[in-house]
């Protein structure tokens, strides 16, 4: 007598797969349908995604989890790129030589677009420097006033030598100079005296001589006391004639970029600093015959051109940044460093920005898995989004390795959307281990491995398939094939009510069926490429099924289909191996025993 509930629970063959027939779509081949650009059967991580981007409050960063495959990076990525547009275009921003303390570079905010163009008039300033430097020294209005300051002093200096001269003279002794010393010479007959000469007079007159040169030597040095002081008088009138020169040069040249950058007050305070250090550099760099206009450049552009650190096109919108390799330098930026002779140095133009630098004002978007494992980033992405300041630093500086001069760039604000993709479990681990995760990332994208299978998202599933296809320069699916790719799609799904979300796995498919196809030479993609395809891929991953089938019917693996037994029954197991899975019998067995 046959068993009543074996009877019940008995599947028919054809009770095992959802089937598809080609009359349930309302078209001959994909190109008679319309493109769809949405995200497939994933209404409410939609709608989370639409939230967490409107929302402007701080902590409302995006965390978007589900399974590789179900489009949620192309979907992310393309609706904050629609979504960017049409916010407003962030700042420029530049890095800017620190006068006062050069391992302190100033950052210079500009409006969007414009950092190139600033970059460019700093550029112009120092052409003109170089054209006006040292030229303005060699007209003749400034060495005629030069030649005065120096005829003054020689003056003085002569009128003090001269008295002292004539004082000589009267004692039978002569004075000579040259460019660095004062001497005094014995004289007879108004002619000096030479070492012999002198060693013959008597002893009584070398000791008047001895005694009338000492205190010439005396007298001397009482009319030259203030000479210190004449030369520092002199200097001070040359240095205050050579930055009235300078000053006079520099205004035609400053005046335009001050008139221009007028209603950005940072700018302007960093051009008046320019004027200033010019004054106290352009002497001794620019005056300088033994630098060549190459070398006067370098000097120039290592000072005063500033260092880009991001531009924007005017009216380019919300940058949307994706970083594929999240480490600490590429998120955050580095400080660079130059060899000289064997030491490290470096300068506000060797600071390279880094993703959160280009985001700024716009979304980043990082995976996960690769941005948690990488040293340093986790903790400092969390403090740059706490304090909504952007700090270029080394990340071995704390630990102190690095033994060598750096830089402290000013921090600049940070305005940023982080958008984070990566799995479940990974979210609910940083739910449950890190307390500051759910104050900044409070808006969850949720998508689903499947969807219901309903009309409309089997419409979106046709269409998305000529989107696809159109895209990758495929040819056109029949109706018979989409419906087998159906029928593909609810048994990925592992349930015969619904569609699979992984549509990486189904456009894959589709990639392999339009090559037999091609192969073929056939118009369309239809039922049969799709077959051909699955039963290509079942063969080339299926060395392991095979073998365990092999195995069964040589008797290796015995399994018993007949009879009963106490304690034992026959089960089947799934395993996967790579991408494909298949059946393998097992014996389940139970051994009871008394506690």
């Amino acid at each position: 007598m046959p068993d009543p509930v074996a009877a019940r629970l008995r599947l028919a063959p054809e009770a095992l797969t959802r089937r598809f027939s080609p009359e349930q779509f309302a078209f001959t081949h994909t190109d008679d349908l319309e493109p769809f650009r949405g995200v497939l059967g994933q209404e409410r991580a939609v709608e989370a995604l639409q939230f967490g981007v409107a929302m402007p409050r701080p902590g409302y960063n995006v965390y978007v989890m589900g399974e590789p495959g179900t489009g949620r990076f192309s979907f992310v990525k393309r609706y904050l790129k629609a979504e960017g547009k049409r916010q407003q275009t962030p700042a420029d921003w530049v890095y800017v030589n620190h006068f006062d303390d050069t391992r302190e570079p100033r950052a210079l905010e500009l409006p969007s677009g414009s950092a190139a163009e600033f970059i460019s008039d700093m550029g112009g300033l120092i052409d003109n420097l170089l054209a006006t430097f040292p030229a303005v020294f060699e007209h003749p209005s400034y060495q005629q006033k030069k030649g005065a300051i120096d005829r003054a002093f020689n003056q003085r200096y002569d009128r003090a030598l001269d008295v002292i001269e004539r004082a000589s003279l009267e004692k039978d002794v002569a004075l000579y100079r040259d460019a660095s010393n004062v001497a005094f010479t014995p004289m007879a007959d108004g002619k000096a005296l030479d070492e012999a000469e002198f060693a013959q007079l008597s002893e009584a007159v070398r000791e008047q001589f001895h005694e009338d040169i000492a205190l010439l030597e005396e007298r001397l040095n009482e009319e030259l006391a203030s000479l210190p002081q004449w030369k520092r008088e002199s200097n001070n009138q040359l240095r205050q004639l050579n930055e009235e020169t300078i000053t006079l040069a520099l205004q035609p040249l400053l005046a335009p970029l001050s008139e221009k950058y007028a209603e950005n007050a940072a700018v302007c305070a960093y051009l008046q600093s320019v004027q200033l250090n010019l004054l106290r550099t352009v002497v001794e760099q620019l005056v300088d015959d033994s630098k060549t206009d190459a070398v006067a450049r370098k000097l120039l552009e290592e000072q005063y051109a500033p260092s880009l650190v991001v531009g924007h096109y005017a009216d380019g919108g919300a940058p949307v940044v994706f970083e594929p390799h999240p480490t600490y330098d590429n998120l955050f930026g580095r400080i660079e460093y130059s060899t000289d002779q064997g030491a490290l140095y470096t300068s506000y133009r060797q600071l390279r920005p880094g993703a959160l630098h280009r985001a700024n004002g716009g979304f980043l978007i990082l995976e996960a898995e690769k941005m948690l494992g990488e040293p340093f980033v986790w903790d400092a992405l969390k403090r740059a989004l706490q304090s909504r300041k952007l700090k270029m630093e080394s990340p071995l500086g704390e630990l102190g390795r690095v033994a060598t001069v750096s830089l402290t760039p000013q921090m600049i604000p940070l305005n940023v959307k982080l958008v984070i993709i990566g799995s479940r479990q990974l979210y609910y681990a940083l739910q449950d281990h890190d307390s500051d995760f759910q104050e900044m990332f409070r808006v969850l994208v949720d998508f689903d491995e499947d969807m219901p299978m309903v009309d409309e998202n089997l419409e979106q599933f046709a269409q998305l398939l000529r989107t696809r296809t159109n895209e990758e320069g495929m040819a056109p699916l029949t109706s018979d094939a989409v419906a087998r790719l159906a029928t593909y799609s609810a048994r990925l799904a592992e349930n015969q009510s619904r569609l699979s979300a992984r549509i990486g796995d189904l456009f894959q498919l589709v990639s392999e069926a339009d090559f037999i196809r091609h192969l073929a030479s056939d118009e369309m993609t239809d039922a049969g490429h799709i077959e051909r395809a699955l039963k290509a891929k079942a063969t080339r991953t299926g060395r392991v099924s095979q073998r365990v089938l092999d195995d069964m019917l040589a008797g290796i693996i015995l399994i018993d289909s007949e009879g009963a037994a106490i304690g034992k029954c026959n089960g089947l197991t799934v395993l996967e191996v790579g991408d494909s899975a298949f059946g393998m019998p097992a014996r389940i067995s139970a051994t009871v025993y008394p506690g």
